[in-house]
């Protein structure tokens, strides 16, 4: 027999995500920095791969949390209650890491052929 769940969606604000801010904020820092700094294409290449770093790092403690929740949900299930869903805030910080790699993953394969000034 297949139950199905109604899920909650918990009341968290960006501010609990202040990790993941704070490192995908260097993520994109790192670029802007290396680019206004040394306005070279081999300069921004690397920086790319700082971008993935950080946000590669913000996607682990991500899904670091969201393993903590589903322990928690395996456990407010057994207990009656109702599980919780994941919050706008994780989505948008998912949705940011992403992008964050992807850019990063472009500007570090790609970042050397710009032209220089």
């Amino acid at each position: 027999m297949v139950s199905k769940y109604e899920f909650r969606r918990p009341q968290v604000g960006l501010g609990m995500y202040w990790p993941e801010a704070l490192l995908l904020a260097f993520a994109w820092i790192v670029p802007i920095i290396a680019w206004l700094v040394s306005s070279s294409g081999p300069m921004l290449s690397r920086s790319g791969s700082l971008m993935v770093f950080f946000a590669a790092i913000a996607e682990f403690v991500t899904l670091h949390r969201a393993n903590k929740k589903h322990l928690l949900n395996a456990q407010r299930v057994r207990a009656g209650e109702a599980p919780l869903e994941f919050s706008n805030a994780a989505t948008i910080v998912g949705w940011l890491a992403l992008v964050s790699a992807l850019i990063g993953t472009v500007l570090w394969g790609y970042g050397d052929l710009l032209k220089t000034r």
